[in-house]
């Protein structure tokens, strides 16, 4: 959990969502059911975020307290200096919360499990999903599917289903623009954010890994968990 990245982790108010520095709200919805909780969407640039409802009896809830201590960890000092050169110059101004791309993981080989913020009894608490994890988005009555790129859905239930067209069309407007969620970088179908350095898409393609190896961090490409280099650009991984 100390290497979560920050857009990971989810934090609000009474103003809904706390976004990062880079990150600009498109639209939310205040009745939306996740796994039979009740909770509110939002929908940025960068992510789409689940939390569950404030409660009645307890005001608003801020959640990321633990979470958010936990992912602000001083560990990207580490991770630029694994990197070097330019690349690990440009990583260490960002910010926190890089852990994951420090091991080559492509966003889109991650699995649901890894956008769930949890409480300490295990429930979930919120979801934060990257735009660049997403394959497919789509309506079916009240219910909007998001497909991972790595495999599997999530199911959003809308008490207004009138609204899930609008989503939709914010979501693919993120993506179109292609923004990096570690950095705020316009990354496109980069394999890479060319700003920060970090895996993002995994050479472009959907979910998975080579012999259920890892990503290069310098291009993208799958390979072998047992690999020392990377079979396209020869780079150490």
């Amino acid at each position: 959990m100390a290497d979560r990245p920050v857009f990971l982790s989810v934090s609000y108010g009474d103003k809904g969502l706390s976004t990062m520095k880079h990150e600009q709200k498109m639209i939310r919805e205040d009745d939306v059911k996740f796994d039979g909780e009740d909770g509110i969407l939002e929908c940025t640039d960068v992510r789409l975020v689940w939390y569950k409802k404030p409660s009645r009896w307890g005001g608003v809830k801020k959640f990321g307290g633990l979470a958010g201590a936990i992912a602000g960890a001083a560990i990207l000092d580490g991770v630029g200096r694994q990197m070097g050169g330019i690349g690990g110059r440009a990583v260490r101004g960002i910010g926190r919360g890089i852990g994951y791309a420090a091991v080559g993981t492509a966003i889109s080989s991650w699995t649901r499990d890894s956008f769930y913020n949890k409480d300490k009894d295990g429930n979930t608490e919120s979801i934060a999903l990257p735009m660049i994890a997403i394959s497919n988005i789509a309506q079916s009555g009240k219910n909007m599917v998001v497909e991972l790129k790595s495999g599997g859905n999530m199911i959003f239930e809308f008490k207004q289903k009138k609204v899930i067209p609008s989503v939709l069309a914010n979501v693919k407007q993120a993506q179109d623009q292609g923004k990096c969620p570690f950095c705020g970088a316009n990354a496109g179908n980069a394999a890479k954010c060319p700003n920060c350095g970090a895996p993002i898409t995994g050479g472009g393609g959907g979910g998975g890994s080579a012999a259920g190896g890892k990503f290069c961090t310098n291009c993208g490409e799958a390979v072998p968990a047992d690999a020392k280099f990377c079979g396209k650009c020869g780079s150490p991984v």
